[in-house]
């Protein structure tokens, strides 16, 4: 009964959160229209995965995480022992990121500093409604968004850091660039899984079965 109570107490907070960003001013500058994906997941979550942002897929779809980047996230989670559902997965930047490719066709971009700066203070709120014992930053943009701070992802991966609040904070690759690999894709994945193994251990939910 605590537990549900619980649950259904950080549901409330992180309903008003939502409202807030939504009725902030800025808001409708930085989505220019576009469909907010939200995180999701268990909201007791001890672990916490952030990326950047959400693609074409996640935008259509409503839900972080659901296209080809998130395929290869969920492969990943099940070879490294974790239980996607365990988990509380959200983006710093709540809203794609586009600019305009060949024939007109919107293509996903990174999302600039202002756009990461604004949506920082709504990412910190929702960590602190999750309360994890860890997280893991999938890819450069996010890891530097979560630590207020520059960061290599050749130099740092697989190394924790103290972020927000002294979570212990790891950063990894982003499943995107995976896909994008050729030659060492499978080196590269290989590291993935372990970086995530990692933090699962660090945050007690790796499955012993």
């Amino acid at each position: 009964m605590v537990k549900d109570e619980e649950i259904a107490a950080r549901s409330r907070r992180m309903e008003q959160i939502r409202r807030a960003m939504l009725a902030a001013p800025e808001f409708a500058t930085y989505c220019n229209e576009k469909r907010p994906v939200f995180g999701e997941g268990a909201l007791t979550a001890d672990l916490v995965l952030i990326g950047e942002a959400p693609g074409g897929c996640e935008e259509r779809l409503g839900h972080p995480f659901v296209g080809p980047a998130g395929q290869v996230l969920t492969e990943a989670l099940a070879q490294a022992g974790i239980d996607r559902e365990d988990l509380w997965i959200t983006n710093v930047v709540k809203c794609r990121p586009t600019m305009e490719g060949v024939g007109g066709r919107l293509r996903n971009r990174t999302p600039t500093p202002a756009e990461v700066e604004w949506f920082r203070p709504w990412l910190l709120r929702e960590l602190d409604v999750i309360d994890p014992r860890a997280i893991v930053c999938l890819g450069a943009t996010a890891g530097s968004a979560v630590l207020h701070r520059a960061l290599r992802i050749t130099r740092e991966r697989g190394i924790w850091f103290d972020g927000p609040n002294g979570l212990p904070t790891l950063v990894t690759y982003h499943p995107a660039y995976l896909l994008r690999r050729t030659q060492d894709r499978d080196d590269r994945f290989g590291e993935f899984i372990d970086d995530l193994r990692t933090a699962g251990e660090r945050a007690a939910v790796v499955s012993t079965d």
